[in-house]
């Protein structure tokens, strides 16, 4: 699912036309202040014996190897969504999709199938050793879909379309790591699945590879990076808001019911489901807090007691 949502994302950027630097625009209110952008091209201080011409070559240098900025509304560049960069943030989305899918090619069955023997688990999972029901795994399903369409919808409707393209490549980003992370978890610990520690699931599902898929739960690492990731969308855009918080509230509960479901549908251990969501909301305070938004508000003070606020913005 973050996969295929991300391709969608890329395709939707790429409909918008050429990536371009958006150029400041005079705003008498509030004022608009340029600063030093750490990711502008930089180079280091001339020799005295340099010529200008040398200088300047090299500052065209510079220029050209810079990254390109993606600037969602380049006839207002203050529109305060992520910044992205076509040079990191697209092979990062598109390695995030291959490590996605690298669960999709396990061949081997779980060591311990078709019965594993659960004196073997520690007591707290035991308790839901043998679970099955496929009832609650797609309950997981539908819940995961749901934070991801409902996160997408928050952002457009607050943003509008192409703000929220940059923040939902964020949020994209946020969800297709957290499964990376999750996929070589899964992958190097070949845990089995609850529902191999008995016999009420099916004896061809406990005989394939996916019975040694279980820690740790993909659904809970991805339900809360996104839910957490669009908390910090939404505390960037209405910092002295509740929003973000009733965000994060109604986000959190819903990705605690994905990772609960998992649990029930004998998919995946508490454990598992307890690691995954420790990983989804470091990711989802992690990789929006990479992107910096290129647009600050910052109060300003002047001769005569004047004060004020003013946004600064480096593009």
């Amino acid at each position: 699912m973050p996969a295929r949502a991300a391709i969608c994302f890329l395709g939707a950027l790429a409909a918008l036309g050429p990536v371009g630097v958006a150029r400041a625009q005079t705003n008498p209110t509030p004022p608009v202040q340029r600063t030093p952008d750490p990711n502008a091209p930089r180079i280091a201080p001339p020799s005295p014996e340099a010529s200008p011409q040398e200088v300047e070559q090299a500052k065209s240098t510079a220029k050209k190897a810079a990254p390109t900025p993606i600037v969602p509304s380049p006839q207002n560049p203050l529109r305060p969504a992520f910044q992205l960069y076509a040079e990191f943030d697209l092979p990062v989305l598109a390695i995030g999709i291959v490590f996605a899918e690298a669960r999709a090619f396990r061949a081997q069955k779980a060591y311990c199938a078709p019965l594993c023997d659960s004196t073997t688990l520690n007591v707290v999972d035991r308790t839901t050793a043998g679970y099955w029901s496929v009832g609650w795994q797609h309950a997981s399903d539908y819940g995961l879909y749901a934070i991801a369409v409902g996160a997408g919808a928050l952002l457009i409707v607050d943003e509008g379309l192409y703000p929220a393209l940059n923040d939902l490549v964020v949020v994209a980003e946020t969800g297709l790591a957290a499964t990376a992370l999750a996929s070589i978890m899964t992958l190097a610990s070949g845990r089995a699945r609850p529902y191999m520690y008995g016999e009420k699931a099916p004896l061809d599902a406990r005989n394939s590879p996916d019975g040694g898929l279980s820690f740790l739960s993909s659904h809970a690492a991805v339900s809360f990076a996104i839910a957490t990731s669009a908390f910090m969308t939404m505390r960037r855009l209405h910092p002295e808001s509740r929003a973000p918080w009733i965000v994060m509230a109604v986000g959190g509960a819903m990705a605690a019911f994905v990772a609960s479901a998992r649990v029930m549908g004998g998919m995946h251990f508490i454990s598992d489901s307890v690691g995954g969501a420790i990983v989804g909301v470091s990711l989802g305070v992690f990789v929006p807090a990479l992107h910096r938004s290129p647009v600050a508000v910052v109060p300003v003070a002047g001769d005569g007691g004047q004060r004020g606020i003013a946004l600064a913005a480096h593009f």
